[in-house]
C-alpha cells in the first residue's frame, strides 16, 4: 500500500495524545498513543510536541514511511490562524509529509467524531470545557473554553477549583465542611490552604488536581449540599454554553442534536440533569442529546479524508463505527 493513500488523524490534549491512520475505505491501518499535549509556545514546547507526535506515529506505523495524502490534527488550545497553529505546523513538517495538513482545536475533532460529521453541537467537559457547533452550511460557533483561569466552568479542573474555593471559605469561617475534609483526605492529609499554596507554587499540576472531581461527585450523590450545589452550577454553566452556540448559528430545524464528551459526564445525571433543565427552558430550539458516535481521534481522521475526498461514504463511516472501541 502506498503511504500517500493514507489519512492521518491526531487528537491531543491534557489527557493524552492519540493518532489513527485510515485508508480511503475507512479501514484502520494503525493507531498510537502518547503523553499529554502541552502548550506548544511555552519554553521547550515545540520539542515536547515533536517527541509526543513521533512516539504516537511510531506505534501507529512502525513499518511505513510517514507520508500521507491528508492529515488533520486537533490539539488543545490551538487557535486557527494564530501563532500556535503556525508553531504546530512547523513541528509536523519536521516529522511527516502530508499533501494536505490541517490544524485546529481538539474540540473540532471531538465534534466531527461525536456526530459523524453531521450538524450539531458537542459539549466537552474533560479537564476543561467548551461547546462547539457546526450547522448545515458548515458555519461554526463556540462558547466557553477560556482556560483554567478565565473559564472552563464545568470541566474537571473547574469543578475541583471551585470546590477548593468552597472548602477554603468553610475553613475561614471556622466551620470546616465535608468538602474541606475530602480535599485533606484525598491529597494525603494536606490541608486545603496548603493545597492552594502548593498549586500557586507549581507543585501540583492541573491534571493531578482535577483527579478529585469524581470524589466530589460521589460526595454530591451522598447528599452533601455544597458538592451538590457545585455540580448544579457547573451543569447550568455547561447548558448555557450549548444554548449560546445554538443562538449564534442558523439551523434548518428547530431540533438540534448535541453530544456530551469528556470524563465529567461519567457523573451522569448529576451533571446532565441541570444541563437538560437549562436546555429545556430554551424557547427557540429543542435539544436532543445523543451519545458520541465516534471518538475524537477518528473524527480527526474523517476530517483528513473529507478535506481531499469529500464527505465520506456510508461504508467508510460503517467501517469506522465497527471499530468504535478505540
Amino acid at each position: 500500500m502506498e503511504s500517500s493513500s493514507l489519512f492521518l488523524g491526531f487528537d491531543g490534549g491534557r489527557s493524552g495524545t492519540r493518532c489513527v491512520v485510515i485508508n480511503e475505505r475507512g479501514e484502520i491501518i494503525g493507531q498510537g498513543e502518547a503523553g499529554k499535549t502541552d502548550f506548544v509556545l511555552a519554553p521547550g514546547g515545540k520539542n515536547k510536541l515533536k517527541v509526543t507526535l513521533t512516539s504516537a506515529l511510531q506505534q501507529a506505523l512502525p513499518n511505513h514511511s510517514w507520508r500521507f495524502r491528508s492529515a488533520f490534527l486537533g490539539l488543545s488550545g490551538v487557535i486557527k490562524g494564530g501563532a500556535l497553529e503556525a508553531a504546530v505546523r512547523s513541528v509536523c513538517e519536521d516529522i511527516f509529509m502530508a499533501d494536505h495538513l490541517e490544524i485546529d482545536t481538539d474540540a473540532f475533532v471531538a465534534l466531527a467524531g461525536a456526530l459523524k460529521l453531521q450538524p450539531g453541537i458537542v459539549l466537552i467537559a474533560g479537564s476543561g470545557s467548551i461547546a462547539l457547533g457546526i450547522n448545515h452550511k458548515g458555519e461554526t460557533a463556540r462558547s466557553g473554553g477560556w482556560g483554567y483561569l478565565f473559564g472552563d466552568e464545568g470541566g474537571g479542573f473547574g469543578i475541583a477549583r471551585d470546590g477548593l474555593k468552597l472548602a477554603l471559605q468553610s475553613m475561614d469561617m471556622g466551620k470546616p465542611s465535608r468538602l474541606a475534609e475530602l480535599y485533606r483526605d484525598f491529597f494525603g492529609g494536606t490541608q486545603p490552604g496548603q493545597l492552594a499554596r502548593d498549586f500557586y507554587a507549581g507543585k501540583i499540576e492541573r491534571d493531578t488536581f482535577a483527579t478529585i472531581t469524581p470524589q466530589i461527585a460521589a460526595l454530591a450523590k451522598s447528599g452533601d449540599p455544597d458538592a451538590s450545589g457545585l455540580f448544579e452550577r457547573s451543569g447550568k454553566a455547561l447548558g448555557l454554553n450549548v444554548a449560546a452556540v445554538a443562538e449564534k448559528l442558523d439551523w434548518p430545524s428547530d431540533v438540534i442534536h448535541w453530544a456530551p464528551v469528556g470524563g465529567v459526564f461519567k457523573s451522569e445525571s448529576l451533571i446532565l440533569d441541570p444541563i437538560h433543565r437549562v436546555l429545556g427552558e430554551h424557547s427557540t430550539y429543542q435539544f436532543a442529546c445523543t451519545p458520541p458516535k465516534l471518538p475524537p481521534v477518528v473524527g480527526a481522521a474523517l476530517l483528513a479524508l473529507q478535506k481531499v475526498a469529500g464527505p465520506p461514504s456510508v461504508s467508510v463511516i460503517m467501517n469506522l463505527t465497527e471499530r468504535r472501541e478505540m
